[in-house]
Protein backbone atom coordinates (compact mmCIF):
# COMPACT_ATOMS: atom_id res chain seq x y z
CA UNK A 1 0.00 0.00 0.00
CA UNK A 2 1.60 3.31 -0.76
CA UNK A 3 2.36 6.25 1.05
CA UNK A 4 -1.16 8.38 -0.02
CA UNK A 5 -3.55 5.28 1.36
CA UNK A 6 -1.80 4.48 5.08
CA UNK A 7 -3.10 6.36 7.83
CA UNK A 8 0.06 5.92 9.48
CA UNK A 9 2.42 7.49 6.81
CA UNK A 10 -0.21 9.93 6.81
CA UNK A 11 -0.63 10.93 10.19
CA UNK A 12 2.83 11.08 11.00
CA UNK A 13 3.17 13.17 8.29
CA UNK A 14 0.64 15.54 9.21
CA UNK A 15 2.10 15.57 13.44
CA UNK A 16 5.09 17.37 11.66
CA UNK A 17 3.44 20.42 10.73
CA UNK A 18 1.83 20.81 14.77
CA UNK A 19 -0.65 23.41 14.70
CA UNK A 20 -0.52 23.84 10.28
CA UNK A 21 -1.72 20.27 10.62
CA UNK A 22 -5.40 21.44 10.92
CA UNK A 23 -5.35 23.70 8.27
CA UNK A 24 -3.26 20.97 5.90
CA UNK A 25 -5.81 18.30 6.99
CA UNK A 26 -8.92 21.06 5.41
CA UNK A 27 -7.12 21.87 2.11
CA UNK A 28 -6.31 18.13 1.65
CA UNK A 29 -10.14 17.35 2.28
CA UNK A 30 -10.98 20.29 -0.50
CA UNK A 31 -8.62 19.07 -3.11
CA UNK A 32 -9.71 15.56 -2.49
CA UNK A 33 -13.10 16.86 -2.95
CA UNK A 34 -12.70 18.59 -5.89
CA UNK A 35 -11.09 15.85 -7.63
CA UNK A 36 -14.56 13.57 -7.04
CA UNK A 37 -13.53 10.24 -6.51
CA UNK A 38 -10.65 9.80 -4.48
CA UNK A 39 -11.75 8.44 -0.97
CA UNK A 40 -11.06 10.23 2.17
CA UNK A 41 -10.74 7.18 4.56
CA UNK A 42 -7.38 7.48 5.35
CA UNK A 43 -7.35 10.96 5.99
CA UNK A 44 -10.29 10.67 8.01
CA UNK A 45 -8.34 8.08 10.16
CA UNK A 46 -5.45 9.94 10.45
CA UNK A 47 -6.87 12.85 11.38
CA UNK A 48 -8.20 10.45 14.29
CA UNK A 49 -5.35 9.56 15.04
CA UNK A 50 -3.64 13.09 15.16
CA UNK A 51 -6.38 14.82 16.98
CA UNK A 52 -8.47 12.49 18.60
CA UNK A 53 -11.54 10.11 17.59
CA UNK A 54 -14.28 13.43 18.63
CA UNK A 55 -11.69 16.33 17.07
CA UNK A 56 -10.68 13.83 14.24
CA UNK A 57 -14.23 13.60 13.27
CA UNK A 58 -15.45 17.05 13.60
CA UNK A 59 -11.87 18.25 11.56
CA UNK A 60 -13.18 15.29 8.92
CA UNK A 61 -16.79 16.80 8.67
CA UNK A 62 -15.52 19.94 8.61
CA UNK A 63 -13.20 19.61 5.64
CA UNK A 64 -15.46 17.40 3.96
CA UNK A 65 -17.90 20.10 4.18
CA UNK A 66 -15.84 22.61 2.90
CA UNK A 67 -14.96 20.69 0.31
CA UNK A 68 -18.16 19.74 -1.47
CA UNK A 69 -18.50 23.34 -0.71
CA UNK A 70 -15.62 24.68 -3.26
CA UNK A 71 -16.39 21.85 -5.33
CA UNK A 72 -20.39 22.99 -5.58
CA UNK A 73 -19.13 26.54 -6.79
CA UNK A 74 -16.75 25.22 -9.21
CA UNK A 75 -18.96 22.81 -10.81
CA UNK A 76 -21.59 25.19 -10.75
CA UNK A 77 -19.38 28.39 -12.35
CA UNK A 78 -17.65 25.80 -14.87
CA UNK A 79 -20.98 24.30 -15.84
CA UNK A 80 -22.37 27.07 -16.37
CA UNK A 81 -19.29 28.38 -19.26
CA UNK A 82 -20.29 25.42 -21.00
CA UNK A 83 -22.53 26.80 -23.79
CA UNK A 84 -22.63 23.42 -25.57
CA UNK A 85 -24.24 21.31 -23.00
CA UNK A 86 -27.97 21.87 -22.42
CA UNK A 87 -29.44 20.72 -19.22
CA UNK A 88 -32.86 20.46 -20.94
CA UNK A 89 -31.90 17.47 -22.48
CA UNK A 90 -31.04 15.53 -19.16
CA UNK A 91 -34.08 14.19 -18.34
CA UNK A 92 -33.28 13.16 -14.32
CA UNK A 93 -32.09 17.10 -14.24
CA UNK A 94 -35.61 17.95 -15.14
CA UNK A 95 -37.40 15.49 -12.69
CA UNK A 96 -35.16 16.77 -9.99
CA UNK A 97 -35.35 20.73 -10.54
CA UNK A 98 -39.39 20.12 -10.88
CA UNK A 99 -39.15 18.29 -7.52
CA UNK A 100 -40.26 20.54 -4.70
CA UNK A 101 -37.74 22.16 -2.52
CA UNK A 102 -38.00 19.39 0.26
CA UNK A 103 -38.20 16.39 -2.37
CA UNK A 104 -34.77 17.92 -3.60
CA UNK A 105 -33.87 18.20 0.35
CA UNK A 106 -34.36 14.73 0.83
CA UNK A 107 -32.96 13.21 -2.17
CA UNK A 108 -29.95 14.85 -1.35
CA UNK A 109 -29.58 13.55 2.13
CA UNK A 110 -29.96 10.22 1.10
CA UNK A 111 -27.57 10.01 -1.66
CA UNK A 112 -25.35 11.43 1.08
CA UNK A 113 -26.00 9.02 3.36
CA UNK A 114 -25.29 6.24 0.44
CA UNK A 115 -21.83 5.17 0.91
CA UNK A 116 -21.29 3.48 -2.79
CA UNK A 117 -22.29 6.57 -4.81
CA UNK A 118 -18.82 9.11 -4.95
CA UNK A 119 -18.99 12.23 -3.20
CA UNK A 120 -18.22 14.12 -6.50
CA UNK A 121 -20.86 12.66 -8.76
CA UNK A 122 -23.49 13.97 -5.46
CA UNK A 123 -22.40 17.45 -5.58
CA UNK A 124 -21.59 17.97 -9.17
CA UNK A 125 -25.59 16.74 -9.52
CA UNK A 126 -26.54 19.08 -7.29
CA UNK A 127 -24.35 22.41 -8.37
CA UNK A 128 -26.08 21.94 -11.94
CA UNK A 129 -29.60 21.61 -10.47
CA UNK A 130 -31.55 24.58 -8.96
CA UNK A 131 -30.44 23.45 -5.79
CA UNK A 132 -29.75 26.73 -3.37
CA UNK A 133 -26.56 26.48 -1.96
CA UNK A 134 -27.17 26.99 1.18
CA UNK A 135 -30.01 23.85 1.20
CA UNK A 136 -26.91 21.80 -0.38
CA UNK A 137 -24.37 22.66 2.56
CA UNK A 138 -26.71 22.43 4.97
CA UNK A 139 -28.25 18.88 4.00
CA UNK A 140 -24.21 17.65 2.89
CA UNK A 141 -23.02 18.63 6.24
CA UNK A 142 -26.06 16.06 7.95
CA UNK A 143 -25.52 13.66 5.65
CA UNK A 144 -21.98 13.12 5.52
CA UNK A 145 -21.59 13.14 9.21
CA UNK A 146 -23.06 9.13 9.52
CA UNK A 147 -20.19 8.34 6.62
CA UNK A 148 -17.13 10.12 8.35
CA UNK A 149 -18.00 8.65 11.33
CA UNK A 150 -17.74 5.43 10.19
CA UNK A 151 -14.89 6.28 8.16
CA UNK A 152 -12.75 8.25 11.12
CA UNK A 153 -13.55 5.21 13.32
CA UNK A 154 -12.48 2.20 10.47
CA UNK A 155 -9.28 4.76 9.36
CA UNK A 156 -8.76 5.11 13.13
CA UNK A 157 -8.83 1.39 14.40
CA UNK A 158 -6.85 0.11 11.12
CA UNK A 159 -3.82 2.00 12.81
CA UNK A 160 -4.71 0.68 16.10
CA UNK A 161 -5.45 -2.89 15.39
CA UNK A 162 -3.58 -4.12 18.59
CA UNK A 163 -6.40 -2.33 20.53
CA UNK A 164 -9.33 -1.87 18.71
CA UNK A 165 -9.70 -4.94 16.64
CA UNK A 166 -13.23 -5.88 17.87
CA UNK A 167 -14.26 -3.14 17.02
CA UNK A 168 -13.14 -2.81 13.67
CA UNK A 169 -14.08 -6.00 12.48
CA UNK A 170 -17.77 -5.17 13.78
CA UNK A 171 -17.45 -1.90 11.49
CA UNK A 172 -16.08 -3.89 8.71
CA UNK A 173 -18.95 -6.54 8.74
CA UNK A 174 -21.74 -3.53 8.96
CA UNK A 175 -19.97 -2.26 5.75
CA UNK A 176 -20.10 -5.54 4.46
CA UNK A 177 -23.83 -5.84 4.84
CA UNK A 178 -24.29 -2.34 4.03
CA UNK A 179 -23.06 -2.94 0.66
CA UNK A 180 -24.70 -6.57 0.12
CA UNK A 181 -28.17 -4.96 1.62
CA UNK A 182 -27.60 -2.38 -1.55
CA UNK A 183 -26.37 -4.70 -4.29
CA UNK A 184 -29.53 -6.88 -3.02
CA UNK A 185 -31.65 -4.05 -3.70
CA UNK A 186 -30.10 -3.03 -7.68
CA UNK A 187 -30.52 -6.55 -8.58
Amino acid sequence: MGPLFNVDVIAEWLRSYGVWAILISLLINILISILGLVPTLFLSGANAVVFGFIPGFFLSLAGEALGAAVSFWLYRWGFGKQKKVKKENWKWLQRFNEAGRSRRAMILFIARLTPLIPSGVITFAAAISRMPFTDFFLITSLGKAPSIALETMVGHDLIRIGEYYPRLLISLFCLLLIYLLYRKKRI
